[in-house]
C-alpha cells in the first residue's frame, strides 16, 4: 500500500483524534471483545456437538439435528457469525477512525467493504429459516409434503454454502486484513496485533472462500486446507478481537 500524504505527518496521540470522540472507541472495544465471547461460546457448543457425530450433510439430517439439539444446529449453520457480524460494525468505525491518520484512502476502502460484507451475509444466513423448516418437516403428514420442505430446504443450504455467503464473510475478513496491515504504522493499536491479524485473516480469507466449493466433500486436500486454514486463522482472530477490544478501550479512556 502507498503511504498517503496523510501518513507523512506524525501520528497525533489519541488524545487528539478529533473523530468521532472517545464514545466509539468505547464501543468499538466493547464489541470486539463481545465477538471473543461469541467465538468461544461458539466453541463450547461446536466441540461436545463434534464428538457425538459428523456434521450433517443431507437435509434429513439437518432436520434431525435440529430437532434433536437446537443450539448444536443452529451453530453449525452459522447462528453465531449472525451476532458477530453485527457487532463487526462498531468495530470497523471504531478502527476506520483510528487509522485515519495513517491513510484516509484505505481506511475509506476498508469500512465500506465492512459493512457490505455485514449486509450480503445477513442475508444469506439461512439458520433460522432451516429451523422452522425442520419442524415443518416434523409436522409433516404425508410424503408429498415432507418432499416439498426437503425440497426447500436444499435451497436454504445452497444459500448458507454457496458463494453469497462466502463472499460476505470474505468481504468482511479481506477489510480486517486491510486495517491488521494499516496498524503496523498505528502507535496506537499496536505491532503484535496488526502480525496476528495479517496472519489469521490471509488465512481466512482463502480458506472460507475455498470452503464453499468444497462443502459436502469427505476427504481430498480441498477439504482438508479448508479445516487447516479455517480453525488456524479462526483462532487467530479470536486473539485479535481481544487485543484490538482492548487497544480501542484503552483508547477511549485517553
Amino acid at each position: 500500500m502507498s503511504q498517503d500524504k496523510e501518513a507523512v505527518r506524525p501520528d497525533r496521540s489519541a488524545q487528539a483524534m478529533d473523530f468521532p470522540g472517545r464514545e466509539l472507541y468505547t464501543i468499538g472495544g466493547a464489541a470486539s471483545l463481545g465477538i471473543a465471547l461469541m467465538y468461544l461460546s461458539a466453541m463450547a457448543v461446536y466441540l461436545p456437538a463434534m464428538r457425538q457425530g459428523p456434521t450433517p450433510v443431507t437435509v434429513v439430517e439437518w432436520f434431525t439435528l435440529l430437532q434433536s439439539n437446537p443450539l448444536a444446529g443452529l451453530y453449525f449453520l452459522g447462528f453465531a457469525d449472525i451476532p458477530i457480524v453485527i457487532l463487526f460494525g462498531p468495530v470497523a468505525l471504531a478502527l476506520r477512525a483510528a487509522l485515519e491518520r495513517v491513510s484516509v484512502t484505505w481506511t475509506t476502502i476498508a469500512a465500506p467493504l465492512a459493512f457490505v460484507g455485514m449486509a450480503v451475509y445477513l442475508a444469506s444466513n439461512s439458520s433460522f429459516s432451516m429451523l422452522s423448516l425442520s419442524s415443518e418437516y416434523a409436522a409433516a403428514t404425508t410424503s408429498a409434503q415432507q418432499a416439498a420442505i426437503v425440497a426447500a430446504g436444499h435451497a436454504l443450504i445452497s444459500l448458507t454454502r454457496g458463494t453469497a455467503n462466502a463472499a460476505g464473510m470474505g468481504l468482511i475478513w479481506l477489510a480486517s486484513l486491510v486495517f491488521s496491515i494499516l496498524m503496523l504504522r498505528s502507535r496506537e493499536l499496536g505491532r503484535a496485533a496488526a502480525w496476528i491479524g495479517i496472519l489469521s485473516f490471509s488465512l481466512l480469507v482463502p480458506g472460507f472462500l475455498f470452503s464453499g466449493y468444497t462443502y459436502g466433500m469427505t476427504s481430498g486436500v480441498g477439504p482438508a486446507m479448508a479445516i487447516v486454514t479455517s480453525l488456524g486463522g479462526g483462532l487467530l482472530s479470536l486473539v485479535w478481537y481481544i487485543l484490538v477490544g482492548l487497544r480501542l478501550l484503552k483508547i477511549g479512556r485517553l
